[in-house]
């Protein structure tokens, strides 16, 4: 689903049809998000995220079918499927990346987890850019580019099979996830849900999930009606690798012992901040620009490719930063799995709502590009306020982690042989040492 968002309207010559689509499954997925979390603690996250990966498939092939006949019945019965399986793989996932590693590399791991996300879209892509190179006008992509999607697909059931179950999972420090104490019956769960709503860091940035999902709508209207059919193709496999790179890099930085981990959260915050300016007015300009003298299908050999592309791939290093460190400022301020669940689910269903909204507007045939991108702007800034609160409650200890001093003294000291046989000495060397 999401690598055919890269290329424009799902790779159609014209976005409405599909935005409507899109609408019902983030919808879908909007309401079925807290059963997702439910489900993910009572039979465990392995195989909610099993099933999430079953519901893709039905989607590419009516997008296949509507490109080939004009089906659209198809394309709205792809989309609930999508949107049923969504939830559960969004969900289920989000929760193993943020609460299976450790604290300490909760940033890498999370990076990781976003870029091998883009793996199948980097492969798929490059596919796509060969079955496209001779398609030099606008339109919609190839036929072929779906049943490529469509083979990739059906390789996340077995390759989900492969993941390991928490109650296997051991962290490289040696212990196991906190997986919390609450009653797995049903009941209890949903009162775990809702008590997600009580917590003030979780509320801070349910808006900032909602509003960042806006721009990609805009985005990729903004393709569809200025690129041609390999240059839209092209896009997509830059913004793969470009957000696979961006990915690791801004998770590194949020691991590094530079600086306290407090000063991380906001540092970045204001500098996503400040990017995400610049992104919103480089791209206010340029609209503006073409919307009065709109440019020629815009072609990889063409003058506007550069400045075209510039903007496309420096909104996606913003939009994929902001989503890593979102995550990551989450996963510091909780240390219990199941409590992380919950969370990833609400944040989640933010983020559904937040694309919900905004491909409904993309849907309109009314709604000019600058109304879009102009309503991306808005709600962004909107929940600045909230968002910058929640950087400042990050922390530089996460909750329930140990100091060094206690670390060590549970773990004991590291003494040899030659020290244990003799211990009236070693103490009096320690002592002479000290003074």
């Amino acid at each position: 689903m999401f690598f055919v968002g890269r290329l424009g309207a799902g790779g159609q010559a014209e976005p409405y049809v599909v935005n409507t689509a899109n609408v019902i499954t983030f919808v879908v997925m909007f309401a079925l998000a807290p059963l997702a979390s439910i489900s993910g603690n009572i039979i465990g996250l392995k195989w909610v995220v099993v099933f999430g990966t079953i519901g893709y498939v039905p989607y590419s092939a009516a997008l296949y079918v509507n490109s080939m006949y004009g089906t659209q019945w198809f394309l709205i019965f792809g989309a609930v499927t999508c949107g049923i399986s969504a939830t559960a793989l969004w969900t289920g996932e989000a929760a193993m990346a943020v609460g299976y590693p450790e604290m300490r590399q909760r940033g890498i791991c999370i990076g990781i987890w976003l870029a091998l996300g883009k793996l199948g879209s980097i492969i798929a892509s490059a596919i796509q850019l060969g079955l496209n190179k001779n398609s030099s006008s606008q339109g919609s992509i190839s036929s072929k580019t779906y049943l490529v999607l469509i083979g990739i697909q059906c390789i996340g059931l077995p390759l989900a099979l492969l993941l390991a179950p928490v109650h296997k999972l051991v962290r490289s420090d040696g212990k196991k996830p906190d997986l919390g104490t609450t009653s797995r019956s049903f009941k209890a769960q949903v009162k775990g849900y809702a008590a997600q709503f009580r917590r003030r860091e979780v509320l801070l940035l349910i808006p900032a999930f909602i509003t960042a999902q806006w721009g990609v709508t805009y985005q990729g209207n903004y393709l569809a009606a200025y690129f041609t059919v390999r240059a839209r193709t092209l896009a997509g496999f830059l913004i793969a690798i470009v957000g696979a790179i961006v990915n690791v890099i801004a998770g590194w930085c949020l691991d590094t012992k530079l600086l306290r981990r407090s000063v991380q959260a906001k540092g970045m915050w204001y500098f996503l901040l400040a990017l995400f300016t610049i992104v919103w007015i480089w791209n206010i300009v340029t609209q503006e620009r073409w919307a009065r003298n709109a440019p020629d299908a815009i072609d990889w050999s063409g003058q506007n490719f550069r400045v075209g592309m510039a903007i496309f791939i420096l909104y996606r290093v913003a939009y994929e930063t902001v989503g890593l460190w979102l995550y990551w400022s989450l996963g510091t301020l909780d240390n219990n799995l199941e409590s992380i669940t919950f969370s990833m689910a609400v944040l989640r269903g933010g983020e559904s709502l937040g694309s919900a909204l905004a491909y409904a507007v993309g849907s309109v045939r009314s709604a000019s590009l600058m109304t879009n991108l102009i309503a991306a702007t808005v709600v962004f800034y909107a929940a600045v306020p909230f968002t910058t609160w929640a950087a400042h409650l990050v922390k530089d200890e996460g909750p329930g982690a140990e100091t060094e001093d206690e670390s060590e003294i549970e773990a004991g000291p590291n003494l040899s042989q030659t020290e244990i046989d003799h211990p009236i000495e070693t103490v009096a060397t320690r002592v002479n040492t000290k003074v």
